[in-house]
Protein backbone atom coordinates (compact mmCIF):
# COMPACT_ATOMS: atom_id res chain seq x y z
CA UNK A 1 0.00 0.00 0.00
CA UNK A 2 2.43 2.30 0.59
CA UNK A 3 4.18 2.55 -2.97
CA UNK A 4 0.61 2.18 -4.57
CA UNK A 5 -0.06 4.86 -7.38
CA UNK A 6 -2.04 7.55 -7.05
CA UNK A 7 -5.80 5.44 -7.51
CA UNK A 8 -4.57 3.03 -4.51
CA UNK A 9 -4.66 6.10 -2.73
CA UNK A 10 -7.65 7.59 -3.27
CA UNK A 11 -9.61 4.16 -3.80
CA UNK A 12 -8.39 3.45 -0.06
CA UNK A 13 -9.57 7.06 1.06
CA UNK A 14 -12.79 7.05 -0.42
CA UNK A 15 -13.51 3.39 0.88
CA UNK A 16 -12.86 4.73 4.21
CA UNK A 17 -15.00 7.26 3.55
CA UNK A 18 -17.77 5.57 2.53
CA UNK A 19 -17.89 2.80 5.32
CA UNK A 20 -17.46 5.85 8.06
CA UNK A 21 -19.89 7.46 6.48
CA UNK A 22 -22.45 4.75 6.25
CA UNK A 23 -22.11 3.93 9.97
CA UNK A 24 -22.78 7.60 11.14
CA UNK A 25 -25.66 7.31 8.75
CA UNK A 26 -26.77 4.45 10.53
CA UNK A 27 -25.97 5.77 13.81
CA UNK A 28 -27.41 9.14 13.57
CA UNK A 29 -24.11 10.62 13.75
CA UNK A 30 -22.96 13.17 11.92
CA UNK A 31 -20.44 12.37 8.90
CA UNK A 32 -17.70 14.42 10.01
CA UNK A 33 -17.58 11.99 13.09
CA UNK A 34 -17.69 9.08 10.21
CA UNK A 35 -15.00 10.07 8.33
CA UNK A 36 -12.20 11.27 11.04
CA UNK A 37 -13.04 7.81 13.03
CA UNK A 38 -12.45 5.96 9.48
CA UNK A 39 -9.15 7.54 8.95
CA UNK A 40 -7.60 6.95 12.08
CA UNK A 41 -8.90 2.83 11.30
CA UNK A 42 -6.55 3.58 8.23
CA UNK A 43 -4.23 5.80 9.38
CA UNK A 44 -0.66 4.46 10.30
CA UNK A 45 -0.76 4.10 14.33
CA UNK A 46 -3.54 1.65 14.11
CA UNK A 47 -3.26 -2.05 12.99
CA UNK A 48 -4.90 -3.02 9.98
CA UNK A 49 -5.29 -1.32 6.21
CA UNK A 50 -2.65 1.39 6.00
CA UNK A 51 -3.27 4.38 3.36
CA UNK A 52 -0.35 6.57 2.60
CA UNK A 53 -0.83 9.73 5.07
CA UNK A 54 1.34 12.29 2.30
CA UNK A 55 -0.61 11.06 -0.57
CA UNK A 56 -4.00 11.11 0.89
CA UNK A 57 -3.60 14.43 2.20
CA UNK A 58 -2.43 16.14 -1.12
CA UNK A 59 -5.97 14.50 -2.30
CA UNK A 60 -7.33 16.23 0.58
CA UNK A 61 -6.34 19.53 -0.42
CA UNK A 62 -9.04 19.03 -3.32
CA UNK A 63 -11.81 18.79 -0.62
CA UNK A 64 -10.42 21.52 1.17
CA UNK A 65 -11.01 23.80 -2.17
CA UNK A 66 -14.22 22.74 -3.09
CA UNK A 67 -15.47 22.78 -0.16
CA UNK A 68 -14.76 26.41 0.48
CA UNK A 69 -15.37 27.24 -2.75
CA UNK A 70 -19.07 26.19 -2.60
CA UNK A 71 -19.61 27.94 0.23
CA UNK A 72 -18.43 30.90 -0.86
CA UNK A 73 -20.55 30.93 -4.23
CA UNK A 74 -23.73 30.19 -1.72
CA UNK A 75 -23.08 32.83 0.69
CA UNK A 76 -23.81 36.42 -0.48
CA UNK A 77 -20.91 39.06 -0.58
CA UNK A 78 -23.93 41.80 0.56
CA UNK A 79 -24.28 40.14 3.81
CA UNK A 80 -20.94 38.57 4.85
CA UNK A 81 -19.75 42.69 4.63
CA UNK A 82 -22.53 43.38 6.82
CA UNK A 83 -21.08 41.07 9.01
CA UNK A 84 -17.77 42.35 8.69
CA UNK A 85 -17.46 45.20 11.25
CA UNK A 86 -18.04 42.59 13.88
CA UNK A 87 -16.03 40.02 12.37
CA UNK A 88 -13.05 41.84 11.83
CA UNK A 89 -13.46 43.48 15.16
CA UNK A 90 -13.96 40.73 16.92
CA UNK A 91 -12.11 38.25 14.64
CA UNK A 92 -8.71 39.99 15.73
CA UNK A 93 -9.62 40.48 19.03
CA UNK A 94 -10.03 36.88 19.63
CA UNK A 95 -6.73 36.15 17.82
CA UNK A 96 -4.96 38.30 20.00
CA UNK A 97 -6.39 37.58 23.52
CA UNK A 98 -5.85 33.76 22.67
CA UNK A 99 -2.11 33.93 21.55
CA UNK A 100 -1.70 35.83 24.56
CA UNK A 101 -3.26 33.14 26.47
CA UNK A 102 -1.54 30.65 24.87
CA UNK A 103 1.57 32.07 25.79
CA UNK A 104 0.96 32.51 29.33
CA UNK A 105 0.38 28.55 29.31
CA UNK A 106 3.55 27.93 27.51
CA UNK A 107 5.23 29.75 29.47
CA UNK A 108 3.93 28.19 32.66
CA UNK A 109 4.52 24.34 31.23
CA UNK A 110 8.32 25.50 31.21
CA UNK A 111 8.26 26.16 27.16
CA UNK A 112 10.55 28.97 25.81
CA UNK A 113 9.16 32.29 24.61
CA UNK A 114 9.18 31.54 21.01
CA UNK A 115 8.09 28.14 21.82
CA UNK A 116 5.04 29.82 24.23
CA UNK A 117 3.98 31.98 21.17
CA UNK A 118 3.32 29.58 18.92
CA UNK A 119 1.45 27.23 20.76
CA UNK A 120 -0.94 30.48 21.45
CA UNK A 121 -1.22 30.99 17.67
CA UNK A 122 -1.62 27.73 16.69
CA UNK A 123 -4.85 27.43 18.97
CA UNK A 124 -6.04 30.90 18.49
CA UNK A 125 -7.28 29.26 14.44
CA UNK A 126 -10.43 28.23 13.81
CA UNK A 127 -11.58 26.13 10.75
CA UNK A 128 -13.61 27.71 8.49
CA UNK A 129 -13.89 24.33 6.93
CA UNK A 130 -15.21 22.22 9.54
CA UNK A 131 -17.76 25.22 10.50
CA UNK A 132 -18.81 25.59 6.96
CA UNK A 133 -19.29 21.62 6.77
CA UNK A 134 -21.41 21.45 10.44
CA UNK A 135 -23.84 24.27 9.16
CA UNK A 136 -24.28 22.37 5.56
CA UNK A 137 -25.23 19.50 7.48
CA UNK A 138 -27.28 20.98 10.07
CA UNK A 139 -29.19 23.32 7.09
CA UNK A 140 -28.31 26.46 8.75
CA UNK A 141 -26.03 28.07 6.19
CA UNK A 142 -28.16 30.95 5.30
CA UNK A 143 -28.19 31.79 9.50
CA UNK A 144 -26.38 34.85 10.48
CA UNK A 145 -24.53 33.01 12.81
CA UNK A 146 -23.27 31.00 9.98
CA UNK A 147 -22.64 34.41 8.33
CA UNK A 148 -20.77 35.93 11.02
CA UNK A 149 -18.62 32.87 11.74
CA UNK A 150 -17.59 32.12 8.15
CA UNK A 151 -16.58 36.04 7.85
CA UNK A 152 -14.47 35.70 11.57
CA UNK A 153 -13.21 32.63 10.58
CA UNK A 154 -11.72 34.22 7.55
CA UNK A 155 -10.02 37.54 9.46
CA UNK A 156 -8.49 34.20 11.63
CA UNK A 157 -6.91 33.37 8.20
CA UNK A 158 -5.68 36.24 7.00
CA UNK A 159 -4.36 37.47 10.46
CA UNK A 160 -2.42 34.25 10.31
CA UNK A 161 -0.56 35.27 7.23
CA UNK A 162 1.04 37.88 9.44
CA UNK A 163 1.51 34.96 12.65
CA UNK A 164 3.60 33.11 9.80
CA UNK A 165 5.67 35.32 8.66
CA UNK A 166 6.66 36.06 12.34
CA UNK A 167 7.02 32.32 13.24
CA UNK A 168 9.80 32.35 10.34
CA UNK A 169 10.88 35.82 12.10
CA UNK A 170 11.56 33.94 15.55
CA UNK A 171 12.73 31.07 14.19
CA UNK A 172 16.54 29.82 15.12
CA UNK A 173 16.99 30.36 11.18
CA UNK A 174 15.15 33.74 10.98
CA UNK A 175 14.25 35.38 7.96
CA UNK A 176 12.57 38.38 6.67
CA UNK A 177 8.84 39.23 7.10
CA UNK A 178 8.85 41.76 4.59
CA UNK A 179 8.86 39.08 1.77
CA UNK A 180 6.04 36.74 3.03
CA UNK A 181 3.97 39.97 4.02
CA UNK A 182 4.56 41.24 0.60
CA UNK A 183 3.72 38.09 -1.40
CA UNK A 184 0.20 38.24 0.57
CA UNK A 185 -0.48 42.21 0.50
CA UNK A 186 -0.25 40.89 -3.52
CA UNK A 187 -3.25 38.22 -3.07
CA UNK A 188 -5.10 40.42 -1.23
CA UNK A 189 -4.62 44.12 -3.07
CA UNK A 190 -4.15 43.05 -6.56
CA UNK A 191 -5.19 39.61 -7.34
CA UNK A 192 -8.50 39.88 -5.60
CA UNK A 193 -9.73 43.04 -6.89
CA UNK A 194 -8.85 41.99 -10.49
CA UNK A 195 -10.54 38.79 -9.96
CA UNK A 196 -14.05 40.58 -9.54
CA UNK A 197 -13.63 41.24 -13.17
CA UNK A 198 -11.68 38.49 -14.83
CA UNK A 199 -13.26 35.60 -13.23
CA UNK A 200 -17.04 36.63 -14.04
CA UNK A 201 -15.55 37.25 -17.93
CA UNK A 202 -13.80 34.09 -18.35
CA UNK A 203 -17.27 32.26 -16.81
CA UNK A 204 -19.02 33.96 -19.37
CA UNK A 205 -16.86 33.02 -22.41
CA UNK A 206 -16.52 29.50 -21.03
CA UNK A 207 -20.55 29.49 -21.34
CA UNK A 208 -20.31 31.22 -25.03
CA UNK A 209 -19.25 27.50 -26.13
CA UNK A 210 -22.80 25.67 -25.23
CA UNK A 211 -20.60 22.96 -23.32
CA UNK A 212 -21.47 21.59 -20.25
CA UNK A 213 -18.26 19.77 -20.12
CA UNK A 214 -15.83 22.46 -21.13
CA UNK A 215 -17.96 24.94 -18.77
CA UNK A 216 -17.61 22.47 -15.93
CA UNK A 217 -13.19 22.50 -16.84
CA UNK A 218 -13.30 25.62 -16.91
CA UNK A 219 -14.63 26.28 -13.12
CA UNK A 220 -12.64 23.60 -12.31
CA UNK A 221 -9.73 25.11 -13.34
CA UNK A 222 -10.76 28.44 -12.02
CA UNK A 223 -11.39 27.52 -8.44
CA UNK A 224 -8.23 25.34 -8.49
CA UNK A 225 -6.01 28.30 -9.70
CA UNK A 226 -6.97 30.72 -7.54
CA UNK A 227 -6.45 28.80 -4.67
CA UNK A 228 -3.73 27.39 -5.45
CA UNK A 229 -2.25 31.11 -6.34
CA UNK A 230 -3.45 31.88 -2.64
CA UNK A 231 -1.38 29.36 -1.49
CA UNK A 232 2.19 30.02 -3.28
CA UNK A 233 1.78 33.94 -2.54
CA UNK A 234 1.18 32.79 1.17
CA UNK A 235 -2.18 32.62 1.66
CA UNK A 236 -4.03 29.29 2.98
CA UNK A 237 -5.62 27.39 0.13
CA UNK A 238 -9.15 27.43 2.01
CA UNK A 239 -9.52 31.54 2.37
CA UNK A 240 -8.31 31.78 -1.36
CA UNK A 241 -11.06 28.90 -2.11
CA UNK A 242 -13.60 30.94 -0.40
CA UNK A 243 -13.11 34.35 -1.40
CA UNK A 244 -12.66 33.03 -5.30
CA UNK A 245 -16.53 31.24 -4.44
CA UNK A 246 -17.62 34.82 -3.09
CA UNK A 247 -17.05 36.71 -5.93
CA UNK A 248 -18.39 34.05 -8.33
CA UNK A 249 -21.07 34.10 -6.42
CA UNK A 250 -21.95 37.60 -7.47
CA UNK A 251 -21.99 36.72 -11.32
CA UNK A 252 -25.34 35.61 -13.01
CA UNK A 253 -23.46 31.86 -13.56
CA UNK A 254 -23.47 30.95 -9.88
CA UNK A 255 -26.13 28.40 -10.50
CA UNK A 256 -24.47 26.86 -12.87
CA UNK A 257 -20.91 26.63 -11.13
CA UNK A 258 -22.89 25.46 -8.02
CA UNK A 259 -24.17 22.41 -9.86
CA UNK A 260 -20.85 21.68 -11.37
CA UNK A 261 -18.87 22.35 -7.94
CA UNK A 262 -20.78 20.65 -5.70
CA UNK A 263 -20.38 16.57 -6.84
CA UNK A 264 -16.88 17.10 -6.50
CA UNK A 265 -17.11 18.51 -3.24
CA UNK A 266 -19.07 15.89 -1.69
CA UNK A 267 -16.61 13.10 -3.03
CA UNK A 268 -13.44 15.02 -1.49
CA UNK A 269 -14.69 16.92 1.22
CA UNK A 270 -14.79 13.22 2.84
CA UNK A 271 -11.18 12.64 2.08
CA UNK A 272 -10.15 15.77 3.53
CA UNK A 273 -11.68 14.80 6.79
CA UNK A 274 -10.22 11.19 6.30
CA UNK A 275 -6.66 12.30 5.89
CA UNK A 276 -7.37 14.55 9.45
CA UNK A 277 -8.16 11.23 10.89
CA UNK A 278 -4.93 9.66 10.09
CA UNK A 279 -2.94 11.62 12.22
CA UNK A 280 -4.68 10.90 15.36
CA UNK A 281 -2.49 8.49 17.30
CA UNK A 282 -4.27 6.97 19.85
CA UNK A 283 -1.04 5.96 21.53
CA UNK A 284 -0.30 9.75 22.18
CA UNK A 285 -3.61 10.26 23.57
CA UNK A 286 -3.27 7.82 26.34
CA UNK A 287 0.65 8.90 26.98
CA UNK A 288 0.00 12.74 27.15
CA UNK A 289 -3.60 12.75 27.56
CA UNK A 290 -3.32 15.73 30.90
CA UNK A 291 -1.49 17.73 28.10
CA UNK A 292 -3.97 16.95 25.29
CA UNK A 293 -7.00 17.57 27.54
CA UNK A 294 -5.28 21.04 28.93
CA UNK A 295 -4.82 21.89 24.76
CA UNK A 296 -8.28 20.85 23.82
CA UNK A 297 -10.19 22.76 26.80
CA UNK A 298 -7.82 25.94 25.75
CA UNK A 299 -9.31 25.50 22.09
CA UNK A 300 -13.11 24.53 22.97
CA UNK A 301 -13.66 25.88 26.47
CA UNK A 302 -11.41 28.98 26.61
CA UNK A 303 -11.58 30.18 22.72
CA UNK A 304 -15.37 29.33 22.87
CA UNK A 305 -15.91 31.70 25.85
CA UNK A 306 -12.87 34.32 24.41
CA UNK A 307 -15.24 34.50 21.08
CA UNK A 308 -18.44 34.80 22.88
CA UNK A 309 -17.60 37.33 25.48
CA UNK A 310 -16.46 39.44 22.64
CA UNK A 311 -19.14 38.99 20.65
CA UNK A 312 -21.57 40.18 23.35
CA UNK A 313 -18.83 42.97 23.77
CA UNK A 314 -19.59 44.13 19.90
CA UNK A 315 -23.48 43.94 20.47
CA UNK A 316 -24.36 40.80 19.03
CA UNK A 317 -27.28 38.93 21.33
CA UNK A 318 -26.92 36.44 23.88
CA UNK A 319 -27.68 33.01 21.59
CA UNK A 320 -25.65 34.71 18.81
CA UNK A 321 -22.95 35.22 20.58
CA UNK A 322 -23.33 31.58 21.80
CA UNK A 323 -23.73 30.37 18.85
CA UNK A 324 -20.65 31.63 17.37
CA UNK A 325 -18.57 30.45 20.06
CA UNK A 326 -19.49 27.00 19.94
CA UNK A 327 -19.09 26.90 16.27
CA UNK A 328 -15.18 28.65 16.17
CA UNK A 329 -14.59 26.30 19.30
CA UNK A 330 -12.22 24.43 17.51
CA UNK A 331 -9.30 24.10 15.26
CA UNK A 332 -7.95 22.58 11.95
CA UNK A 333 -6.37 22.79 8.60
CA UNK A 334 -4.47 26.31 9.22
CA UNK A 335 -3.70 24.92 12.66
CA UNK A 336 -1.74 22.21 11.14
CA UNK A 337 -0.70 24.23 8.57
CA UNK A 338 0.96 26.45 11.36
CA UNK A 339 1.94 23.75 13.49
CA UNK A 340 4.27 22.26 10.66
CA UNK A 341 5.67 25.71 10.10
CA UNK A 342 6.38 26.18 13.54
CA UNK A 343 8.28 22.51 13.06
CA UNK A 344 10.20 23.27 9.96
CA UNK A 345 11.43 26.65 11.52
CA UNK A 346 12.86 25.21 14.65
CA UNK A 347 9.92 26.96 16.60
CA UNK A 348 8.30 24.11 18.16
CA UNK A 349 9.54 20.51 19.11
CA UNK A 350 8.41 17.34 17.66
CA UNK A 351 6.49 16.81 21.18
CA UNK A 352 4.69 20.05 20.94
CA UNK A 353 3.81 19.62 17.20
CA UNK A 354 2.27 16.09 18.29
CA UNK A 355 0.35 17.78 20.59
CA UNK A 356 -1.23 19.89 19.34
CA UNK A 357 -1.54 18.06 16.33
CA UNK A 358 -3.48 15.41 18.32
CA UNK A 359 -5.88 18.15 20.39
CA UNK A 360 -6.72 19.69 17.01
CA UNK A 361 -7.97 16.47 15.91
CA UNK A 362 -10.13 15.48 19.18
CA UNK A 363 -11.83 19.63 18.79
CA UNK A 364 -13.00 18.65 15.16
CA UNK A 365 -14.26 15.15 16.52
CA UNK A 366 -16.49 17.42 19.41
CA UNK A 367 -17.42 19.95 17.45
CA UNK A 368 -20.53 18.38 16.58
CA UNK A 369 -21.50 17.66 20.08
CA UNK A 370 -20.93 21.29 20.93
CA UNK A 371 -22.87 22.88 18.36
CA UNK A 372 -25.77 20.73 19.60
CA UNK A 373 -25.41 21.64 23.33
CA UNK A 374 -24.94 25.77 22.62
CA UNK A 375 -28.84 26.17 22.08
CA UNK A 376 -29.06 24.56 25.52
CA UNK A 377 -26.70 26.60 27.08
CA UNK A 378 -27.47 29.99 25.16
CA UNK A 379 -31.19 29.60 27.12
CA UNK A 380 -29.80 29.06 30.22
CA UNK A 381 -27.34 32.02 29.88
CA UNK A 382 -30.55 34.06 29.11
CA UNK A 383 -32.75 32.57 31.94
CA UNK A 384 -34.41 34.30 34.61
CA UNK A 385 -32.45 37.92 32.58
CA UNK A 386 -35.99 38.52 30.70
CA UNK A 387 -34.42 41.98 30.29
CA UNK A 388 -31.80 41.16 28.35
CA UNK A 389 -33.85 38.55 26.32
CA UNK A 390 -36.16 41.42 25.06
CA UNK A 391 -34.04 44.30 25.09
CA UNK A 392 -35.09 47.87 25.48
CA UNK A 393 -37.06 47.63 22.20
CA UNK A 394 -39.79 44.78 23.86
CA UNK A 395 -40.95 47.39 26.07
CA UNK A 396 -42.00 49.72 24.08
CA UNK A 397 -44.81 47.73 22.55
CA UNK A 398 -48.32 48.55 22.66
CA UNK A 399 -51.07 45.74 23.25
CA UNK A 400 -51.75 44.19 20.40
CA UNK A 401 -54.60 41.93 19.73
CA UNK A 402 -55.42 39.06 16.53
CA UNK A 403 -51.73 39.85 14.88
CA UNK A 404 -49.22 38.14 13.40
CA UNK A 405 -45.52 37.24 14.63
CA UNK A 406 -43.24 36.62 12.57
CA UNK A 407 -40.23 35.42 13.70
CA UNK A 408 -36.89 36.08 11.80
CA UNK A 409 -36.48 38.80 8.79
CA UNK A 410 -34.04 37.20 6.21
CA UNK A 411 -34.80 36.42 3.14
CA UNK A 412 -38.00 34.10 4.24
CA UNK A 413 -39.38 36.39 6.25
CA UNK A 414 -38.95 39.74 4.80
CA UNK A 415 -41.10 38.53 2.18
CA UNK A 416 -43.80 37.28 4.32
CA UNK A 417 -43.75 40.73 6.28
CA UNK A 418 -44.12 42.33 2.60
CA UNK A 419 -47.22 40.51 1.16
CA UNK A 420 -48.65 41.16 5.05
CA UNK A 421 -47.98 44.60 4.59
CA UNK A 422 -49.34 44.91 1.37
CA UNK A 423 -52.49 43.78 2.62
CA UNK A 424 -52.65 46.01 5.63
CA UNK A 425 -52.25 42.73 8.37
CA UNK A 426 -50.96 43.71 11.65
CA UNK A 427 -48.10 41.82 12.15
CA UNK A 428 -44.95 42.41 14.43
CA UNK A 429 -41.49 41.09 13.98
CA UNK A 430 -38.87 39.35 16.17
CA UNK A 431 -35.43 39.68 14.93
CA UNK A 432 -31.91 38.68 16.99
CA UNK A 433 -30.04 41.54 14.64
CA UNK A 434 -30.33 44.72 16.90
CA UNK A 435 -28.93 47.28 13.55
CA UNK A 436 -32.31 45.54 11.57
CA UNK A 437 -34.59 45.97 14.33
CA UNK A 438 -33.57 49.83 14.32
CA UNK A 439 -34.03 49.82 10.76
CA UNK A 440 -37.23 48.16 10.74
CA UNK A 441 -38.68 50.43 13.39
CA UNK A 442 -37.27 53.69 11.16
CA UNK A 443 -39.53 52.52 8.57
CA UNK A 444 -42.56 52.76 10.93
CA UNK A 445 -42.73 48.50 11.39
CA UNK A 446 -43.53 47.10 14.54
CA UNK A 447 -40.16 44.86 15.71
CA UNK A 448 -38.87 43.53 18.78
CA UNK A 449 -35.15 42.66 19.83
CA UNK A 450 -34.50 39.09 20.87
CA UNK A 451 -34.12 35.59 20.12
CA UNK A 452 -37.83 34.36 18.96
CA UNK A 453 -36.91 30.79 20.86
CA UNK A 454 -37.07 32.13 24.48
CA UNK A 455 -40.45 32.15 25.86
CA UNK A 456 -40.05 36.05 27.01
CA UNK A 457 -39.43 37.52 23.45
CA UNK A 458 -42.61 35.63 22.45
CA UNK A 459 -44.53 36.49 25.48
CA UNK A 460 -43.58 40.14 24.90
CA UNK A 461 -44.94 40.41 21.13
CA UNK A 462 -48.08 39.66 22.55
CA UNK A 463 -48.27 35.76 21.74
CA UNK A 464 -51.63 35.16 23.58
CA UNK A 465 -53.52 37.89 21.90
CA UNK A 466 -52.59 36.44 18.58
CA UNK A 467 -53.88 34.84 15.85
CA UNK A 468 -50.75 33.97 13.59
CA UNK A 469 -47.11 32.76 14.68
CA UNK A 470 -45.10 32.13 11.63
CA UNK A 471 -41.78 30.61 12.21
CA UNK A 472 -38.92 31.80 9.74
CA UNK A 473 -35.67 31.11 11.29
CA UNK A 474 -33.64 29.05 9.66
CA UNK A 475 -32.54 27.38 13.01
CA UNK A 476 -34.39 23.77 13.25
CA UNK A 477 -33.93 23.52 17.09
CA UNK A 478 -34.78 27.72 17.14
CA UNK A 479 -37.82 26.78 15.14
CA UNK A 480 -38.83 23.83 17.54
CA UNK A 481 -38.48 25.77 20.80
CA UNK A 482 -40.61 28.40 19.38
CA UNK A 483 -43.51 26.22 18.68
CA UNK A 484 -43.22 24.63 22.00
CA UNK A 485 -43.59 27.45 23.50
CA UNK A 486 -46.43 28.93 21.68
CA UNK A 487 -48.39 25.81 22.07
CA UNK A 488 -47.66 26.03 25.67
CA UNK A 489 -49.12 29.57 25.98
CA UNK A 490 -52.14 28.87 23.31
CA UNK A 491 -53.39 25.77 21.86
CA UNK A 492 -55.28 27.37 19.54
CA UNK A 493 -53.04 29.63 17.52
CA UNK A 494 -52.15 28.48 14.11
CA UNK A 495 -48.28 28.29 13.41
CA UNK A 496 -46.55 28.04 10.04
CA UNK A 497 -42.98 26.64 9.97
CA UNK A 498 -40.37 27.09 7.77
CA UNK A 499 -38.07 23.94 7.57
CA UNK A 500 -35.15 21.90 5.80
CA UNK A 501 -36.01 18.53 5.82
CA UNK A 502 -39.04 15.92 6.00
CA UNK A 503 -38.12 14.67 8.80
CA UNK A 504 -37.88 18.47 10.29
CA UNK A 505 -41.77 18.62 8.89
CA UNK A 506 -43.10 15.35 10.44
CA UNK A 507 -41.48 16.57 13.94
CA UNK A 508 -43.05 20.23 13.75
CA UNK A 509 -46.64 18.77 12.21
CA UNK A 510 -46.82 16.03 15.09
CA UNK A 511 -45.61 18.94 17.96
CA UNK A 512 -48.46 21.24 16.64
CA UNK A 513 -47.45 23.46 13.45
CA UNK A 514 -50.60 23.20 11.05
CA UNK A 515 -48.28 23.86 8.63
CA UNK A 516 -44.45 23.15 7.65
CA UNK A 517 -42.95 24.14 4.42
CA UNK A 518 -40.04 22.04 3.04
CA UNK A 519 -38.31 24.62 0.90
CA UNK A 520 -37.59 22.62 -2.07
CA UNK A 521 -40.79 20.76 -1.71
CA UNK A 522 -42.68 23.96 -2.48
CA UNK A 523 -39.78 24.85 -5.54
CA UNK A 524 -40.13 21.26 -7.16
CA UNK A 525 -44.22 22.26 -6.47
CA UNK A 526 -44.52 25.19 -8.30
CA UNK A 527 -42.24 24.11 -10.79
CA UNK A 528 -45.00 21.44 -11.31
CA UNK A 529 -47.43 24.02 -11.20
CA UNK A 530 -45.96 25.94 -14.40
CA UNK A 531 -45.37 22.82 -16.34
CA UNK A 532 -49.22 22.03 -15.78
CA UNK A 533 -50.28 25.17 -16.86
CA UNK A 534 -47.99 25.46 -20.34
CA UNK A 535 -49.79 21.80 -21.24
CA UNK A 536 -53.09 23.47 -20.81
CA UNK A 537 -54.33 21.99 -18.04
CA UNK A 538 -57.38 23.88 -15.92
CA UNK A 539 -56.44 25.63 -12.91
CA UNK A 540 -58.72 23.41 -10.35
CA UNK A 541 -57.37 20.69 -11.76
CA UNK A 542 -53.54 22.10 -10.97
CA UNK A 543 -54.56 22.88 -8.15
CA UNK A 544 -55.91 19.37 -6.93
CA UNK A 545 -52.86 17.48 -8.18
CA UNK A 546 -50.70 19.63 -6.29
CA UNK A 547 -52.46 19.40 -2.79
CA UNK A 548 -52.49 15.64 -3.74
CA UNK A 549 -48.96 15.85 -3.97
CA UNK A 550 -48.01 17.54 -1.59
CA UNK A 551 -49.87 15.65 1.33
CA UNK A 552 -48.85 12.40 -0.15
CA UNK A 553 -45.07 13.19 -0.17
CA UNK A 554 -43.60 10.64 2.41
CA UNK A 555 -41.63 12.73 5.69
Amino acid sequence: MENGGLIIHLVTALGAALVGAAVALRLRQPLILGYILAGVAIGPFTPGIIGKTEAIAELAEIGIVFLMFVIGVQLSLRELLQASKVAVLGGLAQVLVMIGLGYLVGRALGWSDAQAYAFGAVISNSSSTVLGKLLADRGELDSRHARLGLAWSSVQDISSVVIVASLAFASPNARAMGPLLGKAALFFFVVMPLSFWVLPWGLRRASAFRSREFFALAVITLALTMAGGASVLGVSLALGAFLTGVVIGESDLAHRVLGDATPIRDVFSGVFFVSIGMLLDPRFLLESWALVLLTVSMIVLVKGAVTTVIARWLGCSTRLAVLLGAGLAQSAEFSFLLARIGLEEGVLTTPIFNLLLSATVVTILLSPLVNSLAPALARRLVKGRPERAGGAHAALLAPLANHTVVCGYGRVGSIVCALLARHAKPFVVIEEDLKLVESLRARGLTALFGDASLPAVLERAHLRSASLLILCMPERMAVRRALEHAREVKETLVVLARTHSYEDRRMLQEQGAQEAVVGELELALELGRSALERFGLAADVIEQSIDETRRGVEP
